[in-house]
């Protein structure tokens, strides 16, 4: 199937460096050596899967209090509608025990990518433990990568189910071709729903409440499955949208679409105050003031310059290029060169260019040597990376007991590559959009929660461009007031790896939880 060129623009701007993906079969499909014929070449040895979940019982100390819990870790089958294996989900699902669980809440949670495992909100965030991290969240550990309890976990409020969609972590297609017909906006929303209906089914979980976790693109599968699980029976009382999209029209510019260059504005404004280089008067300010005031000029006079185009007149291009000046720290001349657009890549590589530093898009409180922003080199891959990789895989043989000869995946480029951006457009030629999904699903259930939590570095999916989504939902706007929650944290794209940040981060979840 051919791509669009959309859909490499959407796969270049969320580029993550990942491994490929295969389909492993089963021991049992491996011919013995001894048995075959010695003309015949020797079959190679093929990957051990595990189809029988492994289900392991231990505890975690939450403010001094001694949490008892189920983990079971699975790869669970999904089928068409003939009843056929199309393959099989990985998760890893943690219950309550010695709990009433009737009406105990449970969260299906996931990253985004499209093309990313659910490993980081797993075992950063939300899940019993966490991979141990230095104490300020910016430094990179030296091994060994190991896991400790997680103070902050949200099991205290809410049974935990962490999902990796087919073609991440080790859930797998029956075949390569059966796994890319999963990779597509309605596709795998589709998908991760049939999931949900088989784990609600499996583990006799239909009368808890359902709440859904996604962070980054997690933002498009999660707006999305609000409506597809309505659309199926199964109403969710609430959405937890870390750092999200629903729109990529917020954050991917061309030559019609400006708005994203308003979006960064005051996330490049945090980044200079953060590293002490904005005027005086602005560097004095606590960060909350700086971002309303860059708000304010971004959706003022730069927005009006914007939209005017080139009718600018000479004297106001002059007043916009020296309030970027003022906001970005860049030099005029530059900024000039881009015709007062700023693409984030020049940011991330001009800010600290004196001292041939660039600094994180995930996480622009990081930096890294180089003199150019170099996205493979992103020094929030190197923090999570190795660290949260080799901690998971070592938790889930000695933990866990879960043990298996596929790789895990924690992205997939191929699956990236290949995601069909344009899937449920239903004829719209556009940026993927579930923003109408989202407000659907408010409109039909009047006590659906939205909880959403912003970085104020983060530079990926800024906070801003979350800000407008959430205008823009056809939504009464005393239901708004009444349901939807913002929060904005010290950290970036993944807050939570800022220890501070997290522990803001379980405190305002666990209101929200409360509140049901």
């Amino acid at each position: 199937m051919k791509k669009s060129y959309l859909a490499l623009l959407l796969g270049a701007f969320i580029l993550t460096c990942l491994s490929s993906v295969g389909w492993a079969e089963t021991e049992k499909d491996v011919v013995a050596p001894e048995e075959q014929p010695r003309s015949q070449e020797v079959v190679p040895e093929k990957a051990i899967v595990p189809l029988d979940a492994s289900v392991t019982d231990h505890t975690v100390t939450v403010a001094g209090k001694k949490l008892n819990y189920r983990a079971r870790a699975e790869l669970m089958p999904v089928f068409d509608d003939k009843g056929d294996e199309l393959g099989r989900v990985f998760y890893v699902g943690y219950s309550r025990t010695k709990v009433s669980g009737k009406d105990r809440p449970v969260t299906f949670a996931f990253n985004g990518g499209p093309g990313s495992s659910s490993l980081f909100l797993h075992m950063g965030a939300f899940g019993p433990k966490v991979v141990k991290s230095s104490p300020d969240g910016i430094g990179l550990p030296r091994p060994p990568y190991v896991v400790q309890d997680n103070g902050d976990t949200i099991l205290e409020e809410t049974d935990l189910v962490f999902v990796d969609p087919i073609g991440t972590g080790f859930s797998r297609g029956f075949d390569p071709e059966s796994s890319e017909s999963f990779w597509g906006v309605s596709e795998d929303v589709a998908s991760v729903a049939q999931f949900i209906r088989m784990y609600l089914t499996r583990e006799g979980r239909w009368g808890s409440p359902i709440y859904i976790a996604g962070e980054s693109y997690g933002g498009i599968r999660a707006t999305g499955l609000a409506s597809a699980l309505m659309d199926m029976g199964i109403m969710p009382s609430g959405i937890i949208l870390v750092a999200p999209v629903a729109s990529y029209g917020d954050l991917v510019p061309d030559s019609s679409n400006d708005r994203p260059y308003i979006h960064a504005l005051p996330a490049m404004a945090a980044a200079a105050w953060y590293h002490g280089k904005l005027p005086e008067d602005l560097q004095s300010l606590p960060l909350e003031k700086v971002l309303s005031n860059a708000r304010d000029w971004a959706s003022g006079a730069y927005l009006k310059a914007l939209w005017d185009g080139n009718g600018l007149s000479e004297e106001e291009f002059e007043v916009v290029l020296e309030g970027l000046n003022r906001y970005t720290s860049l030099p005029e001349r530059d900024i000039k060169s881009l015709n007062l657009r700023v693409p984030p890549a020049v940011f991330l590589s001009g800010l600290l260019q004196e001292d041939r530093l660039m600094i994180s898009r995930y996480d622009t409180r990081l930096t890294g040597p180089g003199g150019w922003y170099d996205y493979g080199e992103d020094p929030m891959f190197t923090l999570v990376g190795a660290p949260y990789y080799t901690a998971f895989m070592s938790y889930l043989r000695d933990d866990l007991d879960f043990s298996t000869d596929r790789e895990y995946l924690s992205g997939n480029d191929e699956a990236l590559y290949r995601w069909n951006f344009q899937s449920g457009s239903e004829g719209f030629v556009g940026y993927p959009n579930t923003v109408d999904l989202l407000a659907s699903a408010m409109r039909r259930c009047d006590f659906l929660k939205v909880f959403v939590a912003m970085g104020a570095y983060d530079m990926t999916c800024t906070a801003d461009s979350i800000l407008y989504t959430l205008g823009r939902l056809d939504v009464p706007v005393e239901r708004l007031k009444e349901n939807v929650t913002v929060k904005t944290y010290d950290g970036g794209h993944m807050m939570y790896t800022n220890p501070s940040a997290k522990a803001a981060l379980k405190s305002d979840l666990d209101r929200f939880f409360g509140g049901r």
